[in-house]
Protein backbone atom coordinates (compact mmCIF):
# COMPACT_ATOMS: atom_id res chain seq x y z
CA UNK A 1 0.00 0.00 0.00
CA UNK A 2 1.58 3.59 -0.84
CA UNK A 3 0.34 6.55 0.98
CA UNK A 4 0.95 9.60 -1.56
CA UNK A 5 0.88 13.07 -0.19
CA UNK A 6 0.39 14.67 -3.84
CA UNK A 7 0.91 18.08 -5.02
CA UNK A 8 -0.50 19.71 -7.72
CA UNK A 9 0.93 23.55 -8.83
CA UNK A 10 -1.86 23.94 -11.26
CA UNK A 11 -4.83 23.61 -9.12
CA UNK A 12 -6.49 26.59 -7.46
CA UNK A 13 -4.79 27.50 -3.95
CA UNK A 14 -7.80 27.66 -1.71
CA UNK A 15 -7.04 29.35 1.66
CA UNK A 16 -7.65 28.30 5.46
CA UNK A 17 -11.33 29.45 6.23
CA UNK A 18 -12.32 28.85 9.61
CA UNK A 19 -14.58 31.31 10.34
CA UNK A 20 -15.86 30.15 14.06
CA UNK A 21 -15.51 27.52 16.74
CA UNK A 22 -17.78 25.39 15.07
CA UNK A 23 -15.60 24.75 11.72
CA UNK A 24 -12.52 24.52 14.09
CA UNK A 25 -14.25 21.66 15.82
CA UNK A 26 -15.33 20.08 12.51
CA UNK A 27 -12.03 21.02 10.77
CA UNK A 28 -9.98 18.58 14.16
CA UNK A 29 -12.44 16.31 14.25
CA UNK A 30 -12.25 15.45 10.46
CA UNK A 31 -8.50 15.64 10.62
CA UNK A 32 -8.41 12.80 13.68
CA UNK A 33 -10.74 10.77 11.64
CA UNK A 34 -8.80 10.50 8.45
CA UNK A 35 -5.99 9.92 10.85
CA UNK A 36 -7.71 7.00 11.76
CA UNK A 37 -8.79 5.86 8.38
CA UNK A 38 -5.24 6.20 6.99
CA UNK A 39 -3.56 4.44 10.32
CA UNK A 40 -6.46 1.04 9.87
CA UNK A 41 -5.75 0.63 5.98
CA UNK A 42 -2.29 0.03 7.10
CA UNK A 43 -2.98 -1.98 9.55
CA UNK A 44 -5.37 -4.42 7.30
CA UNK A 45 -2.16 -4.21 4.47
CA UNK A 46 -0.03 -5.63 6.88
CA UNK A 47 -2.33 -8.49 7.51
CA UNK A 48 -2.95 -9.10 4.33
CA UNK A 49 -6.56 -8.10 3.65
CA UNK A 50 -7.51 -4.81 2.16
CA UNK A 51 -7.60 -3.70 -1.58
CA UNK A 52 -4.12 -2.54 -1.50
CA UNK A 53 -4.99 0.70 -3.56
CA UNK A 54 -2.79 3.79 -3.05
CA UNK A 55 -4.02 6.65 -0.20
CA UNK A 56 -3.51 10.00 -2.39
CA UNK A 57 -3.58 13.14 -0.31
CA UNK A 58 -3.57 16.05 -2.28
CA UNK A 59 -1.78 19.26 -0.65
CA UNK A 60 -1.10 22.21 -1.03
CA UNK A 61 1.65 25.03 0.42
CA UNK A 62 -1.12 26.74 2.11
CA UNK A 63 -2.50 23.82 3.44
CA UNK A 64 1.08 22.69 4.66
CA UNK A 65 1.44 25.98 6.24
CA UNK A 66 4.26 27.48 4.09
CA UNK A 67 4.71 30.24 2.51
CA UNK A 68 4.43 30.47 -1.24
CA UNK A 69 7.36 32.19 -1.89
CA UNK A 70 11.49 31.85 -0.93
CA UNK A 71 12.58 34.24 1.89
CA UNK A 72 8.75 35.14 3.13
CA UNK A 73 7.35 34.12 6.89
CA UNK A 74 4.16 33.64 7.28
CA UNK A 75 2.15 35.01 10.30
CA UNK A 76 1.68 33.04 13.52
CA UNK A 77 -1.91 32.11 13.41
CA UNK A 78 -3.36 28.90 14.88
CA UNK A 79 -6.86 28.42 14.58
CA UNK A 80 -6.69 26.08 17.53
CA UNK A 81 -4.82 26.05 20.79
CA UNK A 82 -4.13 22.35 22.10
CA UNK A 83 -3.09 21.86 25.45
CA UNK A 84 -1.72 17.78 25.62
CA UNK A 85 0.27 15.27 27.38
CA UNK A 86 4.01 14.89 26.86
CA UNK A 87 3.47 11.19 25.80
CA UNK A 88 5.37 10.33 22.72
CA UNK A 89 2.83 7.94 21.37
CA UNK A 90 0.44 11.10 20.88
CA UNK A 91 1.62 13.71 18.62
CA UNK A 92 -1.17 16.28 18.56
CA UNK A 93 -0.52 17.36 14.54
CA UNK A 94 -0.71 13.50 13.77
CA UNK A 95 -3.93 12.78 15.99
CA UNK A 96 -5.70 15.72 13.97
CA UNK A 97 -3.77 15.30 10.83
CA UNK A 98 -2.97 18.88 10.84
CA UNK A 99 0.02 21.05 9.47
CA UNK A 100 2.58 24.18 10.11
CA UNK A 101 0.78 27.20 11.73
CA UNK A 102 -2.61 25.21 12.09
CA UNK A 103 -1.77 24.48 16.00
CA UNK A 104 -0.46 26.13 18.97
CA UNK A 105 0.32 23.33 21.00
CA UNK A 106 1.44 23.35 25.08
CA UNK A 107 2.35 19.43 25.97
CA UNK A 108 2.95 18.67 29.68
CA UNK A 109 3.12 14.98 31.14
CA UNK A 110 -0.58 14.46 32.21
CA UNK A 111 -1.86 17.48 30.38
CA UNK A 112 -2.21 19.53 34.31
CA UNK A 113 -1.79 23.20 33.62
CA UNK A 114 1.41 24.41 35.29
CA UNK A 115 2.97 28.27 35.22
CA UNK A 116 4.87 27.80 32.15
CA UNK A 117 2.08 26.52 30.35
CA UNK A 118 -0.21 29.34 31.91
CA UNK A 119 2.55 31.98 30.89
CA UNK A 120 2.29 30.57 27.10
CA UNK A 121 -1.58 30.33 27.37
CA UNK A 122 -1.85 34.19 28.43
CA UNK A 123 0.41 34.82 25.38
CA UNK A 124 -1.61 32.99 22.74
CA UNK A 125 -5.06 34.71 24.50
CA UNK A 126 -3.27 38.08 24.15
CA UNK A 127 -1.35 38.03 20.46
CA UNK A 128 -3.33 35.19 18.85
CA UNK A 129 -6.86 35.90 19.71
CA UNK A 130 -8.03 36.85 16.58
CA UNK A 131 -7.01 33.58 14.54
CA UNK A 132 -7.50 31.10 17.46
CA UNK A 133 -11.38 29.74 17.56
CA UNK A 134 -11.20 27.11 20.18
CA UNK A 135 -9.39 25.80 22.86
CA UNK A 136 -8.12 21.91 23.12
CA UNK A 137 -7.74 20.24 26.29
CA UNK A 138 -6.46 16.66 24.78
CA UNK A 139 -6.03 13.79 27.57
CA UNK A 140 -5.21 10.18 26.31
CA UNK A 141 -5.81 6.73 27.49
CA UNK A 142 -3.37 4.75 29.80
CA UNK A 143 -1.51 8.16 30.84
CA UNK A 144 1.83 7.42 32.21
CA UNK A 145 0.93 10.26 34.76
CA UNK A 146 -2.54 9.38 35.25
CA UNK A 147 -1.32 5.70 36.27
CA UNK A 148 1.01 6.66 38.82
CA UNK A 149 -1.40 8.79 40.34
CA UNK A 150 -3.87 6.52 40.69
CA UNK A 151 -0.81 4.00 42.29
CA UNK A 152 -0.58 6.78 45.13
CA UNK A 153 -3.93 7.61 45.41
CA UNK A 154 -4.45 3.41 46.21
CA UNK A 155 -1.30 2.64 48.32
CA UNK A 156 -0.19 5.98 49.30
CA UNK A 157 3.20 4.96 50.41
CA UNK A 158 4.21 3.90 47.03
CA UNK A 159 3.98 8.27 47.07
CA UNK A 160 8.04 8.10 48.23
CA UNK A 161 9.04 7.18 44.87
CA UNK A 162 7.98 10.30 43.30
CA UNK A 163 8.27 12.23 46.26
CA UNK A 164 12.04 13.32 46.01
CA UNK A 165 11.81 15.59 43.50
CA UNK A 166 9.18 18.72 44.22
CA UNK A 167 8.25 18.85 40.41
CA UNK A 168 7.23 15.74 39.90
CA UNK A 169 5.15 15.71 43.18
CA UNK A 170 3.61 18.74 42.21
CA UNK A 171 2.54 17.06 39.03
CA UNK A 172 1.07 13.63 40.60
CA UNK A 173 -0.57 16.23 43.32
CA UNK A 174 -2.08 18.35 40.55
CA UNK A 175 -3.82 15.28 38.84
CA UNK A 176 -4.96 13.60 42.41
CA UNK A 177 -8.16 16.12 42.35
CA UNK A 178 -8.97 14.25 39.34
CA UNK A 179 -8.36 10.38 40.98
CA UNK A 180 -10.29 11.41 43.93
CA UNK A 181 -13.70 12.90 41.77
CA UNK A 182 -13.25 9.75 39.43
CA UNK A 183 -13.20 7.55 42.97
CA UNK A 184 -16.18 9.12 44.13
CA UNK A 185 -18.06 9.14 40.66
CA UNK A 186 -18.01 4.94 40.39
CA UNK A 187 -19.02 4.53 43.96
CA UNK A 188 -21.95 6.62 43.45
CA UNK A 189 -22.70 4.74 40.21
CA UNK A 190 -21.63 1.05 41.26
CA UNK A 191 -21.73 1.82 45.21
CA UNK A 192 -19.08 1.28 47.68
CA UNK A 193 -18.26 -2.22 46.57
CA UNK A 194 -16.86 -1.12 43.21
CA UNK A 195 -13.26 -0.51 44.93
CA UNK A 196 -13.27 -4.11 45.79
CA UNK A 197 -13.44 -5.57 42.45
CA UNK A 198 -10.24 -6.97 40.72
CA UNK A 199 -9.60 -4.48 37.33
CA UNK A 200 -11.06 -1.41 40.18
CA UNK A 201 -6.99 0.14 39.54
CA UNK A 202 -8.20 -0.24 35.93
CA UNK A 203 -11.50 1.51 36.13
CA UNK A 204 -10.56 4.36 37.71
CA UNK A 205 -7.48 5.72 35.58
CA UNK A 206 -9.76 5.04 32.51
CA UNK A 207 -12.29 7.40 34.38
CA UNK A 208 -9.61 9.83 35.26
CA UNK A 209 -7.93 9.92 32.69
CA UNK A 210 -11.04 11.57 30.94
CA UNK A 211 -11.63 13.71 34.21
CA UNK A 212 -8.40 14.87 34.63
CA UNK A 213 -8.80 16.19 30.63
CA UNK A 214 -12.06 18.15 32.28
CA UNK A 215 -10.45 19.52 35.64
CA UNK A 216 -7.75 21.21 33.03
CA UNK A 217 -10.36 22.35 30.88
CA UNK A 218 -12.04 24.44 33.76
CA UNK A 219 -9.17 25.69 35.18
CA UNK A 220 -8.67 26.94 31.66
CA UNK A 221 -11.88 28.56 31.49
CA UNK A 222 -11.33 30.48 34.09
CA UNK A 223 -8.24 31.99 33.35
CA UNK A 224 -9.11 32.64 29.62
CA UNK A 225 -12.30 34.71 31.25
CA UNK A 226 -10.56 36.69 33.39
CA UNK A 227 -8.62 38.04 30.15
CA UNK A 228 -11.79 38.53 28.16
CA UNK A 229 -10.93 35.33 26.12
CA UNK A 230 -14.72 34.10 24.78
CA UNK A 231 -14.04 31.44 22.62
CA UNK A 232 -14.98 27.54 23.97
CA UNK A 233 -12.88 25.33 25.51
CA UNK A 234 -13.66 21.64 24.64
CA UNK A 235 -12.31 18.38 26.09
CA UNK A 236 -11.76 14.58 24.55
CA UNK A 237 -9.42 12.06 25.13
CA UNK A 238 -7.48 9.77 22.19
CA UNK A 239 -8.12 6.19 22.81
CA UNK A 240 -5.39 3.98 21.67
CA UNK A 241 -7.24 1.16 20.74
CA UNK A 242 -9.49 3.09 18.35
CA UNK A 243 -7.19 6.18 17.13
CA UNK A 244 -9.88 8.44 17.87
CA UNK A 245 -10.23 10.97 19.99
CA UNK A 246 -13.60 10.54 22.26
CA UNK A 247 -15.71 12.42 24.92
CA UNK A 248 -16.42 9.29 26.86
CA UNK A 249 -14.99 5.70 26.92
CA UNK A 250 -16.30 2.80 24.57
CA UNK A 251 -16.78 3.09 21.29
CA UNK A 252 -16.94 6.60 19.82
CA UNK A 253 -19.68 8.41 18.24
CA UNK A 254 -19.82 9.67 14.92
CA UNK A 255 -18.63 13.26 14.41
CA UNK A 256 -21.25 13.80 13.19
CA UNK A 257 -22.99 14.19 16.40
CA UNK A 258 -22.03 16.92 18.62
CA UNK A 259 -20.45 16.34 22.13
CA UNK A 260 -19.64 12.71 20.98
CA UNK A 261 -15.69 13.14 20.30
CA UNK A 262 -14.80 16.98 21.31
CA UNK A 263 -17.54 18.27 24.44
CA UNK A 264 -17.87 21.24 26.00
CA UNK A 265 -15.75 21.29 29.14
CA UNK A 266 -17.37 22.38 32.44
CA UNK A 267 -17.99 25.56 33.86
CA UNK A 268 -18.38 24.77 37.23
CA UNK A 269 -17.43 21.93 40.05
CA UNK A 270 -21.72 20.82 39.27
CA UNK A 271 -20.84 20.58 35.60
CA UNK A 272 -17.75 18.79 36.46
CA UNK A 273 -19.04 16.00 39.04
CA UNK A 274 -21.77 15.34 36.42
CA UNK A 275 -19.67 14.64 33.62
CA UNK A 276 -17.30 12.41 36.61
CA UNK A 277 -20.62 10.06 36.87
CA UNK A 278 -21.58 10.40 33.06
CA UNK A 279 -17.96 8.81 32.35
CA UNK A 280 -17.92 6.32 35.19
CA UNK A 281 -21.09 4.60 33.66
CA UNK A 282 -19.18 4.83 29.97
CA UNK A 283 -16.33 3.06 31.49
CA UNK A 284 -17.97 0.45 33.25
CA UNK A 285 -20.18 -0.20 29.91
CA UNK A 286 -17.47 -0.44 27.88
CA UNK A 287 -15.70 -2.88 31.16
CA UNK A 288 -19.14 -5.20 30.86
CA UNK A 289 -19.07 -5.52 27.22
CA UNK A 290 -15.78 -5.77 26.24
CA UNK A 291 -14.73 -9.83 25.18
CA UNK A 292 -13.19 -11.59 28.34
CA UNK A 293 -9.63 -11.61 27.58
CA UNK A 294 -7.72 -15.25 27.04
CA UNK A 295 -5.30 -16.24 29.40
CA UNK A 296 -2.59 -18.97 28.62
Amino acid sequence: MDVIYRYDPFAPIVPREIPDSESAIDRLLQGNQRFADMVHAIQQRTLGEGTGEPMVLPLCPVSLGLPLFQGAVLNQAPFALVLGCSDARVPTELVFDQWLNDLFVLRVAGNVLGTACLGSLHYAARHLGESLKVVVVLGHSKCGAVQAAVATYLSPRNFSDIAYTFALRTLIDQIQIAIRGSAHALRDVAGPSIAQVPDYESLLVTTAVYVNAAVSALELRRELDQRGFDQPVVTGVYEFETLSVQALPGVPGPITEVGTRLRPGPSNPDELSQYAKAVAEAALRARDSSPPSTGH
